[in-house]
């Protein structure tokens, strides 16, 4: 069986410049700290890879941190920004959809007494900009957080207006954009954010390693402390390797990436509309033109997701089921809640640069006749047990 690869959006494959990149880098055995030579190569090569982050997202160098993913990263910018902001106010504003990393970040700086607002969204899973207006000039606020690109859905935010709105307020933003670069031009300049986090693995880097942005002259607080490392920002020696490969992998990325945004918008935008016509009782999520270019979220009525899932994996397809927190196909999605979506579990498609057309239209038409096969199977049994069912007046 040829097994067909859909779960990009959760991790891409390695990048064959990363994988180059980190077996080089392996090479290299010294602590960037170190005065000696070792020590010298290790610092070169994160330096290089500091500013190529940078030049690929507009920033600065000095303004780019190494973390341990897409999740220590939101982990550094939320905590360290609100503790770096705690005598100027206790509240933080951020959306009802956002990644579980953002809202578990968030959570935990309730318990320790910041008061947390979170922002509905409409149908297609919009932050309401009114009521963000109106929340972020609220005494007291402290720091604004709103995804760039919704993980499920692939529904871009308006990002710059909210920052921007922030920024007149002097309240830092975050954003999350770990959906968003390597997929779509990124300019923190012209998102006016105060910092961003993204995530190797979703552009073809490794897993276990990402970097946070942070705009010059906003102050995070370590929560890892222990060293002078990284601007006194995080502590802790780094994965020099799987940073290397992560550089590489967004510079390989960036390499052509306006002509594979538009491929991959035009496969998945037959996809929604293949999708939706396949498959009764199917309905694809997100908005149709505010997205990344990568992502497909849809859902079906009436069946066990979970079995749906098992059936697409035993014939050759790996697509994205369920809960991103517990990976669990039956549990409901908060976004799709979130949005007015009677509670339901979620399926997400993430095409990568290997995806082709005719594995799309293979998975539509495998996903259309297990629909059909899995309904079949249970409406037999469900009139197989009627038959055994006692009369209203004999049941106990």
């Amino acid at each position: 069986m040829n097994r067909v690869y859909l779960d990009a959006a959760t991790s891409a494959p390695l990048a064959p410049a990363a994988r180059e990149a980190m077996v080089a880098a392996l090479e290299v055995t010294g602590d960037p700290l170190a005065i000696h030579e070792a020590g010298r190569a290790a610092r070169e090569v994160l330096d290089r890879a500091r500013g190529d982050i940078a030049h690929a997202i507009g920033a600065e160098a000095d303004e780019i941190v190494f973390t341990s993913g897409g999740t220590g990263s939101v982990a550094l910018s939320i905590t360290g920004m609100a503790l770096g902001r705690r005598g100027d106010g206790n509240r933080l504003v951020t959306s009802a959809v956002e990644h579980p990393a953002v809202l578990s970040a968030v959570e935990r700086l309730n318990a320790s007494g910041f008061e947390v607002v979170r922002i509905g969204v409409d149908a297609d899973g919009r932050v309401d900009l009114d009521r963000f207006a109106t929340e972020i000039r609220r005494p007291g606020t402290t720091l604004a957080s709103i995804q760039h690109a919704n993980h499920e859905t692939g529904t871009l935010q308006q990002i710059g207006e909210a920052a921007r709105l922030a920024r007149a307020e002097g309240v830092p933003f975050h954003t999350d954009a770990a959906q968003t670069v390597g997929h779509l031009p990124i300019d923190v300049d012209a998102l006016s954010v105060g910092s961003l986090s993204l995530s190797a693995r979703k552009f073809g880097g490794p897993p276990g390693v990402g970097a946070l942005y942070v705009r010059r002259g906003i102050d995070v607080v370590a929560t890892l402390r222990g060293d002078d490392r990284e601007g006194r920002r995080r502590a802790g020696a780094p994965n020099v390797a799987a940073i290397a490969g992560m550089a590489a992998a967004l510079r390989s990325a960036d390499d052509g990436l306006a002509d594979e945004a538009a491929r991959a918008w035009t496969l998945t935008a037959a996809l929604r509309d293949e999708l939706a016509e396949a498959v009764d009782g199917l309905t694809v999520h997100g908005h149709p033109t505010h997205r990344v270019p990568h992502i497909v979220c849809f859902s079906v009525e009436g069946l066990d997701p979970a079995t749906l899932a098992m059936a697409l994996d035993d014939r050759g397809f790996d697509v994205g089921a369920g809960s991103i927190v517990n990976g669990r196909p039956d549990v409901a999605s908060p976004v799709l809640t979130a949005m007015g979506v009677s509670p339901r579990p979620s399926f997400r498609i993430g095409v990568g640069r290997g995806t082709s057309p005719e594995q799309l239209t293979s998975f539509v038409e495998t996903l259309r006749r297990t629909v059909a096969d899995l309904r079949r199977v249970h409406g037999s049994a469900a009139a197989t047990m009627s038959r055994f069912r006692p009369p209203e007046d004999e049941r106990g």
